[in-house]
């Protein structure tokens, strides 16, 4: 008689693998259509501009050229805090489920974080250095927001430009425009449009025919960006919370680098004029 064979007891299943959970972005509302409109006609065309005639702002406008960029700020504070207010009202539920899906490989996923922020640089000083010979040209957005950086405290930059920012263009050119998408278009094709809409965001002036600085080495940088964010979303089950750490790390640390790196450097930045512009692109 041969020996009972070890091995699991009769109907013992495995437990299933953990897998990533989809973080559901939901169903295009009219809400999200309103604020689309809201975001083109009141932001996108200068609209919000109209702020400038408050007299507090109109004080800061017409005052010195410090406090020229302090208005100008002022106006973008009070455009992208609308605006973010009316995107966490609007995605508040779906940010919430990504956060909650996000607990899977997390660790991963922040490792990631500052990789794929690094891998961007490299990534673009190959394209603009090495394969098309340029030293970059910087975008008329970039230059508007270094000029802002030199009249505003870092704290502030980094609530605008590092936090307010980025949740909001990650609430239209993803959560909207892949998340909510998808439901009628393959993801990766809702990606593919993603990733076209994102570096013109940043060239509207040149798209109206007011600005000439719309060219491909002074896109890659944004186009590298939405491609990792994009990517980053999609595999992590559209996942708006990690989408907006992936833009906010960035915009933070090209804030740093701008206040603290590159005046701690002075004259020798411009030896490495090339990689501190690829560094320090707010998207």
């Amino acid at each position: 008689m041969s020996p009972p064979v070890a091995g699991p007891p009769p109907g013992w299943r495995p437990a299933p693998r953990r897998q990533q959970k989809d973080a559901e972005p939901g169903a295009f509302t009219w809400w999200d259509l309103g604020a689309t409109l809201f975001y083109v006609v009141g932001f996108l065309t200068g609209l919000i501009g109209l702020v400038a005639l408050l007299p507090p702002v109109n004080e800061l406008l017409t005052g010195d050229e410090v406090q020229a960029q302090q208005g100008t700020f002022l106006i973008n504070a009070i455009g992208y805090g609308i605006l973010a207010a009316i995107a966490v009202a609007l995605s508040g539920a779906a940010l919430w489920r990504s956060i909650k899906a996000f607990s899977y490989l997390w660790w991963l996923k922040l490792l990631l974080v500052p990789v794929a922020w690094f891998a961007s640089i490299l990534l673009n000083l190959v394209i603009i250095v090495i394969i098309l010979g340029s030293d970059g040209e910087t975008s008329e957005n970039q230059e508007a927001i270094d000029a802002m950086l030199q009249a505003i405290p870092l704290l502030a930059a980094v609530a605008v430009i590092g936090i307010l920012g980025p949740y909001v263009e990650e609430y239209f050119f993803r959560h909207l425009l892949i998340g909510k998408l998808s439901k009628y278009i393959n993801v990766w094709i809702c990606g593919a449009i993603s990733v076209v809409a994102f570096p013109l965001i940043h060239f509207i002036p040149a798209l109206l025919g007011m600005a000439d600085d719309l060219s491909f080495v002074a896109i890659v940088p944004y186009l590298t960006m939405g491609i990792i964010i994009t990517v980053g979303y999609i595999v992590t089950g559209r996942n708006l919370f990690y989408a907006w750490l992936l833009h906010a790390f960035n915009n933070v640390m090209s804030l740093l680098l701008s206040y603290f790196l590159v005046p701690w450097l002075g004259d020798h930045a411009g030896e490495l004029q090339s990689t501190f512009w690829l560094a320090s692109v707010i998207g």
